[in-house]
């Protein structure tokens, strides 16, 4: 079966300002695992994932109202493809992160994290047969590696504490949902516009999520509405959702899902970056190691893609046709 991969984002901006996408998403979602971490024990994982995706639904609708009114008849065309995109790339992602936040610790998220990359490289590799260079594979590798180190802080007894409990298999499920939805990307609809797409994609998501909400409002989960808790929602609102989708729908299209999966390496780094620049901390030996291997492994990713190789199909149509 072929599928055609949306080629009009290729066009639209370098790659390297693609690139430059992808790392402003690392930021902000370096920033938002510590936001999760904070909102533990003080918001409802139900309640923050639906409250922050209907702002975020309500953002959108403010910059992209007009034309998904406009292109409601494709919207209804295509919905189930829409619904299943809300469906892996926010409610499959944000609810099992949240809840899976309530149980794990700092040093099993980081882990988890760094398997991020091979979640999406294995999914490309399963759904759509993308297979990696050899000097891809290499980067990959280093990147993964260089991530522990970071988290293990050089020291091989951190990993000896590793154990699996139900909060890092929240978290496992949450990272494979988003390597699916990044995979999906290259099938989304060309003639729906992007901020239709993303307007539409999130109310479908919030629709799903709304029944999970219900469960806290049926139970009297609440959380108290003060600077702290309100802070945390709208970091959560306008980083990591509103700009970074907008960011990383962008720049996926355009650099492929293996490569945009290796910004989930450099989020670890951002971590440390804002630790230092936020909280005051000291950047030791092993930091600047496991940096160096990850920039490393970051750069034969990207300089080990293959290259577009464009068809006669591509000139009548502008798609790459995908087996």
């Amino acid at each position: 079966m072929a599928y055609k991969h949306n080629s009009d984002a290729r066009s639209a901006i370098p790659y390297w300002v693609a690139f430059i996408f992808l790392i402003i998403g690392a930021f902000s979602w370096a920033g938002s695992s510590v936001a999760g971490r904070m909102a533990s024990g003080n918001l409802p994982p139900f309640s923050l994932s639906f409250i922050r995706w209907i702002l975020v639904a309500i953002c959108f609708l403010a910059i992209g109202g007009k034309e998904t009114w406009q292109q409601r008849h494709l919207i209804l065309k295509h919905w189930k493809l829409l619904t299943a995109f809300g469906f892996f790339g926010v409610v499959g992602f944000t609810v099992p992160y949240y809840v899976g936040l309530q149980f794990t610790v700092a040093v099993n998220a980081s882990l988890m994290n760094a398997s991020g990359t091979l979640w999406i490289v294995t999914t490309a590799f399963l759904m759509t047969g993308d297979t990696v260079t050899r000097k891809q594979t290499i980067g990959i590798v280093l990147g993964f590696f260089g991530t522990i180190f970071i988290v293990a802080r050089a020291d091989i007894a951190v990993l000896a504490n590793f154990s699996i409990n139900i909060g890092d298999l929240m978290v496992l499920v949450a990272f494979f949902s988003w390597a699916v939805y990044t995979v999906m990307l290259r099938w989304k609809p060309s003639e729906i516009g992007e901020l239709a797409f993303l307007t539409s994609m999130t109310i479908f998501a919030v629709i799903l999520m709304s029944p999970l909400y219900l469960v806290d409002l049926a139970q009297g989960k609440t959380f108290e509405k003060n600077f702290d808790n309100l802070a945390i929602i709208t970091y959560a609102v306008i980083f990591p959702s509103f700009i970074s989708y907008l960011l990383w729908n962008k720049a996926v299209p355009i650099v492929g899902a293996s490569v945009a999966g290796v910004a989930q390496y450099l989020i670890p780094i951002i971590g440390v970056f804002l630790s230092v620049m936020l909280l005051g901390e000291s950047i030791e030996n092993y930091h600047v190691v496991g940096m160096a291997v990850i920039f490393t492994g970051v750069w034969l990713v990207s300089a080990g893609r293959r290259k577009h190789k464009k068809t006669a199909a591509d000139t009548e149509t502008g798609a790459t046709e995908q087996k």
